[in-house]
Parts: C-alpha cells; structure tokens; sequence
C-alpha cells in the first residue's frame, strides 16, 4: 500500500487563485454582463460578448501583476 505524497498531488494553478481573489474587484463589470444576458434572453440575434470581455479584462488587470511577481 503506497501512501499518498504532497509530490503526487495537483499543484495549484496561481491564476486561478489569483482570478477568484480579483473577482470581487470587478463585481461593477460582471453585473453589466449578467444584466445584459437577462436583457437579451431568448434573442438569438444578441450577445453580451463586449461585457464578457470587459469583465475578464478587468480579471486579468487585477491578476497580470501579481502573478508576475510570483514567477521572477
């Protein structure tokens, strides 16, 4: 019976950690989005592609500087 090492476990991803902390800082663009795909719901003819984007821009503007910090 072989035990479990800390070796053979997954390592964790710093963007993703980093994303889920910079998420409350971008709360203004993320209810843009999620009011825009209520405003659009059943029109397939929309999207809310620019306030998906907006809201993952500003995730990355928040996350971009510190997980650099963390890789030097």
């Amino acid at each position: 019976q072989s035990s479990i090492s800390m070796a053979d476990e997954d390592p964790i991803n710093p963007k993703e950690y980093l994303e889920e902390s910079c998420k409350p800082k971008c709360v203004k663009a993320l209810l843009e989005y999620k009011n825009c795909t209520k405003r659009i719901e059943g029109d397939d003819t929309k999207h809310c592609t620019g306030q998906y984007f907006d809201y993952w821009s500003c995730v990355d503007k928040c996350v971009a500087p510190k997980l650099f910090s963390k890789l030097k």
